[in-house]
């Protein structure tokens, strides 16, 4: 492990979602040589750099639970090897790359992962997933458990018969004398769960004696001077009874682990909730969020936990409209018998699983157990402790706005004719291509400098090079404010109070940060 430490801190970009690339180098603002990488780089404070080459981090984009979890694991990798080389290091991340983030910082708290190199970490337009599971000893994972039991015994039961007689065959014991893989001696659940094997086995024509104590698959003959593994692994009879017998327990096992992976996932939830709390103590002070009331992202996905749109219909006779529509004067008793009982029961049924699936896959919530309760610009664990983080300034907001009403503008042509277009496909094709991005509040926050400036500021703050906030509250006094109304928010010290220490020492003259009037 290397001990040296790098005088150099870096900067790692993450993306969100649907915004991968391949390359390390392009047009997207986390890849090296884009406009917002230069402006950037150009406004860190000395002794930072982005992290190029083989540091820029890549990760799939998918709108996925799990994607996002795997890349956290992946960007904690990259966390764990400058924690070794000794580089210190700030994480950006933009839309869910913030939430992979988070992913990343909790999954170091699960491995007691300290991090004391990571100087900062901010996040822009990331809209964080608050999730809840169930109890342990909920009802629903009561049966899952059941169930799984059940179907886990006559799997456990037939591996162990087919070891045992292959032992006793080899070893010359009483276990090759006959070929018992069954037996009316087991449970009832093994033998209703074994009942469908056997009549497979049965259609394949193997035969299948139930007189007895044992069921005897096959017509095996220890007379013949083979031995029952010589008889199972070379004739067309037993191969036919292994492939019957694995596959079997296949199938088992993979009932078996679909009713246990939501206990699992619960399980392992609840015990990252027990730690987010602890995560947000550790990493909370070095964190700052960016984001827009008007955050497309952020405010559809509030609105998926508040799905009140019907998709199925009610169940009603027809009117007499259609000429075809007399015939069905015959059905009116089936209406007047099933509607009331469709419409009051079956329907919302319906419907609270077609909204929790549009809701699911909007949220990208794949994890099984898991049931999204909350979004919001700020991580729960963080926003429990302390609600009071302000969003971006309005006048920075409504310039923000602004400039995406502007892009709209230029949307609608490229709207119509993607509705005119004689190709569906294709014309979708040429309307992404044409889409820069600006359209949109949540995709064009690194546009603005006041927001590249606003990260460069948290990160000179987090390495404690005043010059740099000095410089940046010269330009902009109203960037100095909101960012002291933010680290107050946190508990951290005022930064007033630092910025007089710095005048007084190097006698420059200071703009003072304003306080915020009360409401």
């Amino acid at each position: 492990m290397s001990t040296a430490t790098s005088s150099v801190d870096r900067v790692i970009l993450v993306h969100g979602t649907f915004a991968a690339e391949t390359d390390d180098v392009g047009d997207s603002w986390w890849q090296e040589g884009s406009d917002t990488w230069n402006a950037l780089q150009r406004k860190l404070p000395r002794g930072t750099k982005l992290a190029d080459q083989s540091h820029v981090f890549h990760w799939s984009g998918e709108n996925s639970e799990r994607a996002r979890i795997k890349a956290g694991q992946d960007l904690l990798e990259i966390f764990r090897r400058f924690e070794e080389e000794g580089i210190c290091y700030h994480v950006i991340g933009h839309s869910h790359g913030g939430s992979v983030i988070w992913h990343a910082l909790r999954m170091a708290e699960l491995q007691n992962l300290w991090l004391p190199r990571l100087r900062s970490w901010a996040t822009v337009g990331t809209p964080f997933l608050q999730q809840q599971t169930r109890s342990r000893w909920s009802l629903i994972n009561g049966i899952n458990i059941f169930l799984a039991l059940i179907l886990l015994k006559p799997a456990y039961v037939t591996f162990t018969r087919l070891v045992q007689y292959s032992v006793a065959s080899l070893t010359g014991g009483d276990g090759g004398d006959v070929q018992v893989l069954a037996s009316n001696s087991d449970s009832q659940i093994v033998q209703v769960v074994r009942a469908p094997a056997l009549k497979l086995l049965q259609a394949l024509g193997i035969p299948i004696d139930k007189t007895g104590a044992d069921i005897q698959v096959g017509s095996f003959d220890p007379s013949q001077g083979d031995s029952l593994v010589t008889h199972m692994l070379t004739t067309p009879q037993g191969l036919t009874i292994v492939f019957v017998a694995v596959l079997y327990i296949y199938i088992l096992l993979n009932l078996a682990f679909f009713f246990l992976s939501p206990v699992l996932e619960s399980l392992r939830l609840r015990a990252e909730k027990r730690l987010e709390h602890n995560c947000s103590n550790r990493f909370r002070d070095r964190w700052m969020g960016l984001w827009s009331p008007d955050d497309e992202a952020i405010n559809s996905l509030q609105a998926t936990l508040s799905l009140s749109i019907s998709f199925v219909a009610k169940m009603a006779p027809r009117e007499r409209i259609l000429f075809s529509d007399s015939l069905a004067l015959v059905s009116r008793p089936y209406y007047w018998i099933l509607a009331p009982i469709f419409n009051r029961f079956i329907r919302p049924a319906l419907d609270g699983v077609i909204r929790t699936y549009i809701a699911k896959t909007a949220q990208g919530n794949n994890r099984p157990a898991a049931e999204v309760i909350g979004v919001s610009p700020i991580p729960a664990a963080i926003q429990s402790q302390c609600a009071d983080y302000p969003a971006l300034p309005n006048w920075l907001n409504d310039q923000i706005v602004e400039s995406s009403n502007h892009y709209m503008v230029d949307l609608a042509p490229k709207l119509r004719r993607l509705l005119s277009s004689t190709c569906i496909l294709s014309g979708l094709d040429a309307f992404g291509h044409e889409i820069s991005g600006r359209e949109l509040v949540h995709t064009s926050y690194f546009d603005h400098p006041e927001v590249q400036n606003l990260l460069a500021m948290h990160i000179a703050w987090s390495i404690n090079d005043v010059p740099q906030l000095l410089r940046v509250s010269r330009g902009d006094q109203r960037l100095m404010d909101w960012y002291e109304e933010f680290r107050e928010a946190a508990g951290q010290p005022i930064l007033s109070n630092i910025l007089k220490t710095a005048e007084q020492q190097n006698k420059v003259p200071l703009i003072q940060p304003r306080r915020r009037k009360a409401a």
